[in-house]
């Protein structure tokens, strides 16, 4: 069997078809000789960020208190179980303090054996739930997820809503945040979570409970080479010339590599090659492995005779039934699992023709706040709503909704404070984030700041439309604060809302 004028047609290893709408590539003829076309298919690896096993250990918080006078360690054993996953209590103060906070705090460890290649860096991320037994609300802003780097904090996250009702939850969350290998496997890298569980004179509310779940901690790497095994095939005509190429996961899932790619062969530990497909031997399958080692298909393929087979041998070649591509309703599906809506009408008998509709059309809008700067310093302490920022999504669906914050904070002579910002559907009076710190400062003397800062997350609305809105608060922690203000724009920069559909 040859790879030109066999008479027969090798079957295209994952469709090689680069896109929904793309057509094969035409054939060449050879002289004398009927239609061929060569594929073949090599095992390749990317440099797709991988796992790496991680646990947080249980340790001594004292290192990392900030907040003088009003703290306390949670029992280790309870924050071990926290640590592992499990449900723990922060217990209530006996209302002797003002303001205590009770503080537990795990220490990141990797396995080693886990490493792929030689990062030098990891990402680290995370996410915890906490559940206010009360039998008091929390004041203010009540507790912080955090991460630190031996005695530095590099994420700070604060814990809201404000005033957090008795039965109220709140979810924390670390962004994907890198940090040094080093670092990590020498145990400088810190997650700490503190709570609000005494009483605050402030606000005058008394001790509360916490429960405290769903700890999960994630710790990425990548190197060149060490991620994801995939398959590329390349097809040529009978002169040699490529004529389309496919990247898949499994010979049909499509697949995008991340740069850059190497042979499998080429990969030393943690790689794996990927075996050819083998070749069944019942006596029913037509499919054979050619000289060339290509999969190849008879030239006539057998037909079932069954009388609903709507298949037929024609003089011009196979004949198959027509399909007529219908769309359908924006929002037919909201589910995890699928982000295209695929419906099928069966008619009765042996149909010559079916109906199939498919719809994959995300919406998608980019908007710049065009206003002064909201003078946050005038209302302190006060959700400030930024209407020039509102973003309407229109339709039932899943949605990733990022602001950029343009903001300055400044003081003449010396004081400490911080401004917040948060996402809410307007329309559903719905919280989308919990609170982000914008800036902070804490200042002995003059200083002035100002910057963009980034809020991010993923939002699954019912139904449309739904307008979603950037909020603003400053909160004074000591000194006197001259300058507070954010979410406009300014000859440095602009307050931005961005949103994509990205499933139904």
């Amino acid at each position: 069997m040859s790879g030109c004028g066999c008479g027969q047609s090798p079957i295209v290893i994952g469709g090689c078809r680069p896109t929904g709408a793309a057509r094969l590539p035409v054939e060449v003829l050879c002289p004398g000789s009927t239609p061929c076309r060569h594929c073949e298919t090599t095992p390749l690896r990317d440099s797709a960020a991988y796992r790496v096993a991680a646990t947080a250990d249980s340790t001594d918080p004292t290192p990392y208190y900030t907040i003088a006078n009003t703290h306390a360690a949670l029992d280790p054993v309870v924050a071990r179980t926290i640590l592992n996953g499990g449900t723990g209590t922060f217990p209530a103060d006996d209302g002797t303090h003002n303001g205590q906070h009770t503080w537990l705090a795990g220490v990141v460890h990797i396995d080693p054996t886990s490493l792929c290649g030689d990062p030098t860096s990891l990402t680290i991320s995370a996410s915890v739930h906490v559940h206010n037994d009360g039998p008091d609300a929390a004041c203010r802003l009540y507790g912080r997820f955090a991460l630190w780097n031996g005695t530095t904090p590099i994420r700070t996250d604060l814990l809201g809503p404000p005033n957090l009702p008795a039965g109220g939850d709140d979810n924390g969350v670390i962004p994907p945040t890198t940090v040094s290998l080093a670092d990590v496997l020498a145990g400088r890298v810190v997650v700490e979570l503190n709570l609000e569980t005494g009483n605050d004179d402030a606000c005058r509310v008394g001790p509360k409970q916490w429960t405290v779940d769903s700890f999960v901690l994630t710790v990425q790497a990548s190197a060149p080479g060490r991620g994801r095994s995939f398959l590329r095939t390349t097809c040529r005509n009978c002169d040699g010339v490529i004529t389309c190429t496919a990247d898949t996961l499994d010979g049909s899932t499509p697949y995008a590599p991340v740069p850059p790619v190497v042979p499998v062969a080429s990969c030393q530990d943690g790689c794996s090659t990927t075996r050819p497909p083998c070749i069944s031997t019942d006596l029913g399958n037509a499919i054979t492995r050619g000289s060339d080692g290509c999969l190849y298909a008879p030239d006539t393929p057998a037909l079932d005779p069954s009388p609903c087979n709507a298949a037929r041998n024609t003089a011009g070649g196979l004949l198959v039934p027509g399909v007529e591509l219908m769309g359908i309703a924006p929002g037919g599906n909201i589910s995890l699992e699928r982000s295209v809506d695929i419906d099928v009408t069966e008619m009765p008998g042996c149909p010559e023709g079916w109906r199939i509709g498919a719809r994959l059309t995300p919406v998608s809008a980019f908007l710049n706040a065009e206003r002064q700067h909201a003078n946050l310093l005038a209302e302190t302490g006060t959700d400030v709503p930024i209407p020039e920022s509102d973003i309407v999504l229109p339709e039932a669906g899943v949605y990733h909704i990022d602001s950029d914050v343009r903001y300055a904070l400044g003081t003449a002579t010396g004081g400490s404070g911080y401004i917040i910002g948060w996402l809410r559907d307007e329309t559903t009076d719905t919280l989308l984030t919990s609170f982000t710190q914008i800036a902070a400062i804490n200042a002995a003397g003059q200083e002035h700041q100002g910057g963009t800062t980034h809020i991010m997350t993923e939002y699954t609305a019912t139904s449309g439309p739904r307008t979603v809105r950037l909020h603003l608060m400053f909160v004074l922690s000591g000194g006197r604060i001259t300058d507070a203000e954010a979410g406009g724009t300014d000859s440095n920069g602009a307050t931005r809302m961005r949103f994509l559909k990205v499933r139904d």
